[in-house]
């Protein structure tokens, strides 16, 4: 949330305070309890708006990241258990899996997300044959979890930028509820309590008061803003 966004809200919840003290007025102004509780209503939908925003998937980085991490030393384990079968085989469909895996760790940590996802199931696919064979460099279990492992970290792929959308929605949103705030504290709430500017002196200057935009950093009146009326 932006600091204006932040010092328009508590502004307008200021008004709402009050409104809210203030009902008897309030319920003899045509318009105005109406006005009131729809200026309640945008306060909550900032709140929640404002929430949404906050959850830009961060946590899911960290879940994404040790997904990945674990990806990683899986297909690294069973690559180094296909090379070293591969090795000792004398069958030569076999002693292919040396040169294939004999790999460099570091290029396999390099894989882009997808690209890591798939060689996890093409070391899976070409292990799985030998798994019951692959001990003492790796167990039928291991060679198993491998594939565990890459559905896990492919699910974790879109979770971040379903949830960075559902933000980026969220601040959309409160910008318009700050916006709609605005226009109804200008175009109507101002205008009804106005009408009691005499009558109820006290009841209007409150309102006013209260109608300060301050800025939260300073806790000054900004200078194109309302100033407090004596």
């Amino acid at each position: 949330m932006q600091k204006t966004q932040e010092s328009k809200i508590k502004m307008s919840r200021a008004v709402s305070g009050i409104l809210t003290g203030s009902e008897e007025i309030v319920m003899r102004t045509p318009g105005l309890n109406a006005a009131h509780i729809a200026l309640d209503n945008l306060i909550g939908e900032t709140e929640q708006h404002n929430q949404g925003q906050l959850n830009n998937g961060k946590e899911l980085t960290t879940s994404k990241n040790n997904a990945r991490s674990l990806v990683v030393k899986g297909i690294i384990k069973i690559c180094a258990a296909l090379a070293a079968y591969g090795t000792v085989a004398t069958d030569p469909a076999i002693k292919i899996l040396k040169d294939k895996y004999k790999v460099n760790d570091s290029g396999i940590k390099k894989l882009r997300d997808m690209q890591l996802f798939t060689y996890a199931y093409t070391v899976y696919g070409d292990a799985l044959p030998y798994a019951t064979l692959l001990d003492p460099f790796a167990t039928a279990d291991e060679v198993a979890q491998l594939k565990v492992l890459a559905d896990n970290y492919n699910s974790s792929l879109p979770q971040k930028r379903t949830q960075q959308s559902k933000s980026a929605l969220s601040t959309q949103n409160l910008e318009d509820a700050v916006a709609q705030i605005d226009l109804l504290l200008n175009d109507t709430i101002d205008v009804l309590v106005k009408a009691w500017e005499t009558k109820e002196p006290n009841f209007f200057k409150a309102y006013k008061n209260a109608r300060m935009i301050v800025d939260a950093a300073s806790r000054k009146a900004k200078p194109d803003e309302t100033t407090p009326v004596p």
